[in-house]
Protein backbone atom coordinates (compact mmCIF):
# COMPACT_ATOMS: atom_id res chain seq x y z
CA UNK A 1 0.00 0.00 0.00
CA UNK A 2 1.05 3.57 -0.66
CA UNK A 3 1.35 5.48 2.64
CA UNK A 4 -0.61 8.63 3.43
CA UNK A 5 1.62 11.70 3.66
CA UNK A 6 1.43 15.43 4.06
CA UNK A 7 2.86 16.91 0.89
CA UNK A 8 4.17 20.34 -0.02
CA UNK A 9 4.33 20.71 -3.80
CA UNK A 10 6.18 23.86 -4.82
CA UNK A 11 6.72 25.06 -8.38
CA UNK A 12 9.03 27.91 -9.41
CA UNK A 13 7.16 30.32 -11.68
CA UNK A 14 8.63 31.40 -15.02
CA UNK A 15 11.35 28.76 -14.90
CA UNK A 16 11.58 28.35 -18.69
CA UNK A 17 12.43 32.05 -19.02
CA UNK A 18 14.74 31.84 -16.04
CA UNK A 19 16.64 28.94 -17.61
CA UNK A 20 17.90 31.28 -20.33
CA UNK A 21 20.21 32.75 -17.70
CA UNK A 22 22.05 29.78 -16.14
CA UNK A 23 23.66 31.92 -13.45
CA UNK A 24 20.19 32.87 -12.21
CA UNK A 25 19.13 29.23 -12.07
CA UNK A 26 22.25 28.35 -10.12
CA UNK A 27 21.58 31.24 -7.72
CA UNK A 28 18.08 29.88 -7.18
CA UNK A 29 19.35 26.36 -6.51
CA UNK A 30 21.85 27.82 -4.06
CA UNK A 31 18.96 29.40 -2.16
CA UNK A 32 16.91 26.18 -2.22
CA UNK A 33 19.95 24.21 -1.06
CA UNK A 34 20.17 26.37 2.06
CA UNK A 35 16.54 25.99 3.18
CA UNK A 36 15.78 24.92 6.73
CA UNK A 37 13.86 21.87 5.50
CA UNK A 38 17.11 20.07 4.71
CA UNK A 39 18.06 20.15 8.39
CA UNK A 40 14.81 18.72 9.74
CA UNK A 41 14.90 14.98 10.47
CA UNK A 42 11.12 14.54 10.29
CA UNK A 43 10.83 15.62 6.65
CA UNK A 44 12.34 14.61 3.33
CA UNK A 45 12.72 16.83 0.28
CA UNK A 46 13.06 16.11 -3.44
CA UNK A 47 14.13 18.70 -6.00
CA UNK A 48 13.82 18.18 -9.74
CA UNK A 49 13.97 20.92 -12.35
CA UNK A 50 11.58 23.69 -11.19
CA UNK A 51 9.79 21.64 -8.52
CA UNK A 52 10.40 21.09 -4.80
CA UNK A 53 8.56 18.33 -2.92
CA UNK A 54 8.57 18.04 0.86
CA UNK A 55 6.80 15.29 2.81
CA UNK A 56 6.75 13.85 6.32
CA UNK A 57 8.72 10.66 6.98
CA UNK A 58 6.78 9.40 10.01
CA UNK A 59 3.05 9.56 10.58
CA UNK A 60 1.74 11.95 13.27
CA UNK A 61 0.38 10.11 16.30
CA UNK A 62 -2.31 12.58 17.37
CA UNK A 63 -3.94 15.93 16.66
CA UNK A 64 -0.93 17.83 18.01
CA UNK A 65 1.32 15.95 15.58
CA UNK A 66 -0.99 16.81 12.67
CA UNK A 67 -0.93 20.49 13.65
CA UNK A 68 2.88 20.43 13.77
CA UNK A 69 3.21 18.73 10.38
CA UNK A 70 0.98 21.30 8.69
CA UNK A 71 2.74 24.17 10.49
CA UNK A 72 6.22 23.00 9.53
CA UNK A 73 5.33 22.44 5.88
CA UNK A 74 3.81 25.92 5.66
CA UNK A 75 6.90 27.34 7.37
CA UNK A 76 9.14 25.65 4.79
CA UNK A 77 7.26 27.56 2.07
CA UNK A 78 7.54 30.71 4.19
CA UNK A 79 11.30 30.19 4.55
CA UNK A 80 11.71 30.13 0.78
CA UNK A 81 9.41 33.12 0.29
CA UNK A 82 11.45 35.25 2.70
CA UNK A 83 14.73 34.28 1.04
CA UNK A 84 13.39 35.17 -2.43
CA UNK A 85 12.09 38.67 -1.65
CA UNK A 86 13.82 41.24 -3.81
CA UNK A 87 15.45 38.63 -6.05
CA UNK A 88 12.64 38.38 -8.61
CA UNK A 89 11.90 34.69 -8.04
CA UNK A 90 8.36 33.55 -7.28
CA UNK A 91 6.65 30.25 -6.64
CA UNK A 92 3.22 28.70 -6.39
CA UNK A 93 2.78 25.88 -3.91
CA UNK A 94 0.12 23.48 -2.70
CA UNK A 95 -0.04 21.95 0.78
CA UNK A 96 -2.15 18.80 0.75
CA UNK A 97 -2.23 15.19 1.96
CA UNK A 98 -2.83 11.80 0.42
CA UNK A 99 -1.04 8.81 -1.01
CA UNK A 100 2.63 9.42 -1.72
CA UNK A 101 5.53 6.98 -1.97
CA UNK A 102 9.22 7.82 -2.17
CA UNK A 103 11.62 4.91 -2.46
CA UNK A 104 15.32 4.97 -3.23
CA UNK A 105 16.37 2.21 -5.59
CA UNK A 106 19.96 1.33 -6.43
CA UNK A 107 20.41 3.99 -9.09
CA UNK A 108 17.21 6.04 -9.20
CA UNK A 109 14.50 7.38 -6.93
CA UNK A 110 10.88 6.33 -7.36
CA UNK A 111 8.22 8.78 -6.17
CA UNK A 112 4.57 8.76 -7.09
CA UNK A 113 1.05 8.73 -5.65
CA UNK A 114 -2.36 10.36 -5.98
CA UNK A 115 -1.40 13.32 -3.79
CA UNK A 116 1.44 14.15 -6.19
CA UNK A 117 -0.80 13.73 -9.24
CA UNK A 118 -3.52 15.96 -7.78
CA UNK A 119 -1.03 18.64 -6.70
CA UNK A 120 0.61 18.64 -10.12
CA UNK A 121 -2.70 19.06 -11.91
CA UNK A 122 -4.24 21.59 -9.56
CA UNK A 123 -1.16 23.80 -9.27
CA UNK A 124 -1.37 24.53 -12.99
CA UNK A 125 -4.99 25.65 -12.59
CA UNK A 126 -4.46 28.04 -9.67
CA UNK A 127 -3.86 31.69 -10.53
CA UNK A 128 -1.53 33.53 -8.18
CA UNK A 129 1.75 33.09 -6.39
CA UNK A 130 2.44 31.85 -2.88
CA UNK A 131 0.98 28.97 -0.90
CA UNK A 132 -2.46 27.36 -1.27
CA UNK A 133 -3.66 24.87 1.35
CA UNK A 134 -6.10 22.02 0.75
CA UNK A 135 -9.39 22.75 2.48
CA UNK A 136 -9.27 19.38 4.24
CA UNK A 137 -6.18 20.56 6.17
CA UNK A 138 -7.65 23.82 7.45
CA UNK A 139 -8.57 22.30 10.81
CA UNK A 140 -4.90 21.55 11.42
CA UNK A 141 -3.67 25.02 10.44
CA UNK A 142 -3.45 26.99 13.67
CA UNK A 143 -0.75 29.48 12.69
CA UNK A 144 -1.28 31.18 9.34
CA UNK A 145 -4.27 33.27 8.24
CA UNK A 146 -6.05 31.98 5.15
CA UNK A 147 -8.71 33.16 2.73
CA UNK A 148 -10.94 31.01 0.56
CA UNK A 149 -9.76 30.80 -3.04
CA UNK A 150 -12.11 28.05 -4.26
CA UNK A 151 -13.92 25.04 -2.81
CA UNK A 152 -10.74 22.93 -2.76
CA UNK A 153 -8.10 25.49 -1.73
CA UNK A 154 -7.51 28.45 0.55
CA UNK A 155 -4.74 31.00 0.10
CA UNK A 156 -2.20 31.12 2.95
CA UNK A 157 -0.74 34.47 4.06
CA UNK A 158 2.86 33.68 4.96
CA UNK A 159 3.85 37.32 5.54
CA UNK A 160 3.41 37.48 9.30
CA UNK A 161 4.98 40.93 9.69
CA UNK A 162 2.46 42.34 7.21
CA UNK A 163 -0.21 40.80 9.42
CA UNK A 164 1.21 42.55 12.48
CA UNK A 165 1.56 45.88 10.69
CA UNK A 166 -2.04 45.61 9.53
CA UNK A 167 -3.15 45.01 13.13
CA UNK A 168 -1.00 47.89 14.46
CA UNK A 169 -2.66 50.21 11.94
CA UNK A 170 -6.23 49.14 12.64
CA UNK A 171 -6.88 52.57 14.24
CA UNK A 172 -5.18 54.42 11.40
CA UNK A 173 -1.93 54.80 9.49
CA UNK A 174 0.80 55.70 10.05
CA UNK A 175 1.23 54.09 13.44
CA UNK A 176 4.13 54.82 15.81
CA UNK A 177 7.24 53.12 14.49
CA UNK A 178 8.79 52.53 17.91
CA UNK A 179 6.90 49.27 18.18
CA UNK A 180 8.88 48.04 15.16
CA UNK A 181 12.26 49.63 15.90
CA UNK A 182 12.28 48.51 19.55
CA UNK A 183 11.51 44.89 18.66
CA UNK A 184 13.83 44.55 15.62
CA UNK A 185 10.79 44.01 13.40
CA UNK A 186 11.50 46.97 11.12
CA UNK A 187 13.73 44.98 8.77
CA UNK A 188 11.41 41.99 8.17
CA UNK A 189 8.46 44.37 7.85
CA UNK A 190 10.37 46.41 5.29
CA UNK A 191 11.23 43.27 3.29
CA UNK A 192 7.61 42.12 3.24
CA UNK A 193 6.41 45.58 2.20
CA UNK A 194 8.89 45.33 -0.67
CA UNK A 195 7.26 42.00 -1.53
CA UNK A 196 3.84 43.68 -1.68
CA UNK A 197 5.23 46.55 -3.74
CA UNK A 198 6.71 44.14 -6.27
CA UNK A 199 3.43 42.19 -6.45
CA UNK A 200 1.53 45.39 -7.20
CA UNK A 201 3.99 46.62 -9.82
CA UNK A 202 3.97 43.32 -11.66
CA UNK A 203 0.18 43.26 -11.46
CA UNK A 204 -0.04 46.66 -13.14
CA UNK A 205 3.11 46.95 -15.28
CA UNK A 206 4.26 43.53 -16.46
CA UNK A 207 4.08 43.35 -20.29
CA UNK A 208 2.82 39.74 -20.38
CA UNK A 209 -0.93 39.60 -19.57
CA UNK A 210 -0.60 36.02 -18.32
CA UNK A 211 2.03 37.07 -15.80
CA UNK A 212 0.01 40.14 -14.84
CA UNK A 213 -2.97 37.92 -14.09
CA UNK A 214 -0.98 35.89 -11.54
CA UNK A 215 0.10 38.98 -9.66
CA UNK A 216 -3.27 40.70 -9.98
CA UNK A 217 -4.89 37.69 -8.31
CA UNK A 218 -2.27 37.76 -5.55
CA UNK A 219 -2.66 41.51 -4.95
CA UNK A 220 -6.45 41.10 -4.82
CA UNK A 221 -6.11 38.46 -2.10
CA UNK A 222 -3.92 40.80 -0.05
CA UNK A 223 -6.36 43.67 -0.62
CA UNK A 224 -9.18 41.54 0.73
CA UNK A 225 -7.12 40.47 3.74
CA UNK A 226 -5.41 43.81 4.53
CA UNK A 227 -7.60 46.39 2.83
CA UNK A 228 -6.49 49.48 4.79
CA UNK A 229 -2.78 48.69 4.62
CA UNK A 230 -2.89 47.95 0.88
CA UNK A 231 -4.90 51.11 0.17
CA UNK A 232 -2.39 53.17 2.15
CA UNK A 233 0.52 51.69 0.25
CA UNK A 234 -1.14 52.20 -3.12
CA UNK A 235 -2.31 55.76 -2.42
CA UNK A 236 1.12 56.79 -1.09
CA UNK A 237 2.87 55.20 -4.08
CA UNK A 238 4.46 52.75 -1.65
CA UNK A 239 5.98 55.30 0.70
CA UNK A 240 6.55 53.07 3.73
CA UNK A 241 6.53 56.05 6.07
CA UNK A 242 2.79 56.20 5.37
CA UNK A 243 2.54 52.86 7.18
CA UNK A 244 4.70 53.65 10.23
CA UNK A 245 7.17 56.26 11.46
CA UNK A 246 9.93 53.65 11.69
CA UNK A 247 13.61 53.76 10.73
CA UNK A 248 13.03 52.63 7.15
CA UNK A 249 16.37 54.04 6.00
CA UNK A 250 18.33 51.60 8.16
CA UNK A 251 16.02 48.76 7.16
CA UNK A 252 16.54 49.60 3.47
CA UNK A 253 20.32 49.60 3.88
CA UNK A 254 20.19 46.24 5.67
CA UNK A 255 17.89 44.80 3.00
CA UNK A 256 20.09 45.92 0.11
CA UNK A 257 23.18 44.59 1.85
CA UNK A 258 21.48 41.20 2.20
CA UNK A 259 20.67 41.19 -1.52
CA UNK A 260 24.37 41.51 -2.29
CA UNK A 261 25.42 38.76 0.11
CA UNK A 262 27.65 36.09 -1.40
CA UNK A 263 25.53 33.47 0.34
CA UNK A 264 22.85 33.96 -2.29
CA UNK A 265 25.18 34.04 -5.28
CA UNK A 266 26.53 30.96 -6.97
CA UNK A 267 30.15 31.19 -8.00
CA UNK A 268 31.16 28.91 -10.83
CA UNK A 269 34.38 27.03 -10.22
CA UNK A 270 36.46 24.37 -11.87
CA UNK A 271 34.65 21.64 -9.96
CA UNK A 272 31.65 22.22 -12.19
CA UNK A 273 33.58 21.69 -15.40
CA UNK A 274 34.30 18.10 -16.52
CA UNK A 275 37.95 17.37 -17.01
CA UNK A 276 39.44 15.11 -19.65
CA UNK A 277 40.55 12.66 -17.00
CA UNK A 278 37.01 12.27 -15.65
CA UNK A 279 35.46 11.34 -19.00
CA UNK A 280 35.22 7.75 -20.25
CA UNK A 281 37.43 6.81 -23.13
CA UNK A 282 35.80 6.43 -26.57
CA UNK A 283 34.35 2.93 -26.89
CA UNK A 284 34.28 2.39 -23.13
CA UNK A 285 30.60 1.40 -23.31
CA UNK A 286 30.98 -0.94 -26.28
CA UNK A 287 30.40 1.61 -29.05
CA UNK A 288 33.73 2.60 -30.56
CA UNK A 289 32.06 5.01 -32.97
CA UNK A 290 30.38 7.08 -30.24
CA UNK A 291 31.58 10.63 -30.06
CA UNK A 292 33.25 12.02 -26.96
CA UNK A 293 30.82 13.74 -24.55
CA UNK A 294 32.80 16.95 -24.89
CA UNK A 295 31.86 17.30 -28.57
CA UNK A 296 28.13 17.51 -27.97
CA UNK A 297 27.61 15.17 -30.91
CA UNK A 298 25.28 12.13 -30.92
CA UNK A 299 26.49 9.54 -28.47
CA UNK A 300 27.69 12.17 -26.00
CA UNK A 301 26.16 14.22 -23.18
CA UNK A 302 25.78 17.51 -25.04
Amino acid sequence: MIPERYLLYLDILGFSELARKPERVLDLYRIIDGLNVHRHDAFQSIVFSDTLLVYNIDQPRDAYGRHCHVMFLAEFAQDLLYRLIGRDYYFRAILTSGEFLHHRLTNVQAFFGQALIDAYRHEKELIGCGLFIDTKLLADNHIFPTRRYCDRYHYVFLTQDIQRASEYGRFGFPFAGEILDATTMTFPTYAQLVFLMDIYRKATEHPDPRVRAKFQATWTLYELQHSSLCATLRDSEFDFSAIATADWKAAKEHFEKELQSDYYKFSANKALQPTTASLPAPGAFGNSSAASPSTGAPGGCG
